[in-house]
């Protein structure tokens, strides 16, 4: 079922498809759609709690979530054709029939999608899908007696006049049309710049890498205030989410959640348009890899190993990592099924391809054997000009002989001895340990660290990577703001606990 994926309807197409539906329903019996009632007095579950419960194949709360959005937004396309698949895989099968032509009434068009996708299997025998895909075939089979008029889009949101709308004046906001998107943030001046000039950078290096342009509808990007986020992310452990079809991306703070949303906003639009659905574990595994990385000093771009490398290296030494050809294999549903497996042996994948410079091959072979193989598998074959199976063990023996990256702080190790919130931009000192190294080095409750020994800190996971990457008796900076004012001090880090 499309969730964050889903197209904008294009106004030609939905013109067809609304005789494709009249078509269907004079050639089955349905039960009849009610008028929807007037939005009640409630607030309405936001897209982003629905997409994530769609996406734990949790149906029945799927089904009560967007029953309750649809009072509100009777016709959103999208929303229908969830509907109608989550009905359908809860076994109610004339109310899955009539939510899917009520879908296509309002304008939801991708009927390759609708085809292919398993949610709709249990009602793929019966004649309301049986007769849609028939007309749809004598559509596509018509020859026009004169040149079609050239498809015109259906207007895109616009995400911005909607975050406005919902906030007001609580963030600060800036247009970027060169680079295609907008921001909204409660961050400070210097702290908003620094964040801009950072995805410019990258999105500079992803079009000359990957994508070959910016995008081409605007999307915003926002840094939501704690008291909103429960309004865009459904869990706390939820750091961020882009939603293609809003055209919005909003993150907790500007670290790495932040970059690997920010790849799939700019993914998406390429995906978009060269008409291509890029597999999941290709997805995912870019996005990840741009978590953690720096620029050298030639422009060219280094990545970091992160947390996820040391969960990959222990599936690869316990012989548990997945094959990679049944990896590349798996739908998005089962991909996200066992994500926590999943994630990091994908972005540990792309740590290899770009060690090995093949990363730019190989998004050029998915882009030229994506008809013949999405799968993608086909695609790292051609990149690296050998068979999967070689590519892969060469993976696992660079795995094992790697070593585990440092990603913990304990008794004994160097420490700065603090403790602090996320703010969006780094990590409040909230108090300082017994002997505390950043206290003595002339630290205070209420500075905000941004960075340590040149590595950014914008929340509390990346202060402990940086603060396990420092050795005993070497000083190193730490770049902190207080009272709006940023500086420096150098700190002698000391043992933990002692």
């Amino acid at each position: 079922m499309p969730t964050r994926h889903s197209r904008t309807p294009f106004r030609s197409t939905v013109r067809a498809l609304a005789a494709v539906a009249a078509l269907a329903i004079a050639t089955a019996e349905v039960p009849a759609l009610a008028t929807p009632a007037p939005p009640p007095p409630i607030k309405a579950p936001t897209l982003e709690r629905i997409d994530a419960v769609l996406r734990a194949r949790d149906y029945a709360e799927a089904d009560k979530l967007i029953a309750e959005r649809l009072k509100v937004d009777p016709d959103d396309p999208t929303l229908l054709y969830n509907h109608a698949c989550v009905l359908a895989q809860l076994g109610r099968l004339k109310e899955a029939e009539a939510q899917l032509l009520a879908s296509i009434r309002k304008g939801f068009d991708d009927l390759d999608h609708l085809e292919s996708d398993p949610d709709l299997d249990p009602i793929r025998d019966g004649r309301v899908y049986t007769s849609i895909m028939e007309a749809r075939d004598r559509i596509k089979a018509r020859k026009p007696a004169k040149p079609a008029a050239p498809r015109t889009r259906a207007p895109a949101p616009d995400p911005l006049a909607r975050w406005k709308d919902a906030h007001g004046d609580a963030y600060r906001y800036e247009i970027d049309a060169e680079a295609g998107v907008a921001y909204a943030t409660f961050l400070d001046e210097t702290s908003h710049a620094r964040m801009k000039e950072t995805l410019e950078r990258l999105e500079r290096h992803l079009v000359e890498a990957y994508f070959r342009k910016a995008p081409d509808e605007q999307a915003l990007i926002a840094i939501v205030r704690p008291s909103d986020a429960a309004r865009y992310l459904d869990r706390p452990e939820i750091r961020g989410m882009y939603l293609h079809r809003e055209r919005r991306l909003v993150a907790r703070d500007t670290g790495q959640s932040l970059q690997h949303e920010f790849v799939h906003l700019v993914h998406y639009a390429d995906m978009e348009r060269l008409g291509q659905t890029h597999p999941i574990w290709m997805q995912e595994g870019l996005a990840s890899l741009y978590e953690d990385y720096s620029f050298r000093e030639d422009g060219s771009v280094e990545f970091h190993p992160n947390i996820r490398f040391n969960f990959a290296r222990k599936q690869v030494l316990s012989d548990t990592a997945r094959a990679w050809r049944e990896l590349t294999s798996l739908s998005a549903d089962d991909f996200m099924k066992d994500a926590e497996r999943h994630y990091p042996q994908v972005r540990a994948m792309f740590e290899y391809f770009a060690r090995e410079r093949k990363l730019e091959d190989f998004y050029r072979a998915m882009v030229a054997t994506y008809k013949d193989d999405p799968t993608g598998a086909s695609a790292i074959e051609r990149a690296f000009g050998e068979p999967l199976g070689k590519v892969e063990l060469r993976w696992r023996k660079w795995m094992r002989e790697r070593g585990a990256v440092d990603d913990r702080v304990e008794p004994g190790d160097p420490s700065l001895g603090i403790l602090g919130d996320d703010v969006g931009d780094g990590v409040r000192i909230t108090s300082f340990a017994p002997g505390s190294a950043a206290r003595a080095a002339g630290l205070r409750v209420g500075d905000v660290i941004q960075s340590v020994a040149g590595s950014p800190v914008r929340n509390k996971d990346e202060l402990v990577l940086a603060i396990a990457r420092l050795r005993l008796g070497e000083s190193v900076e730490v770049r902190f703001r207080r009272s709006g004012e940023e500086t420096a001090l150098m700190v002698l880090p000391r043992p933990l606990g002692r």
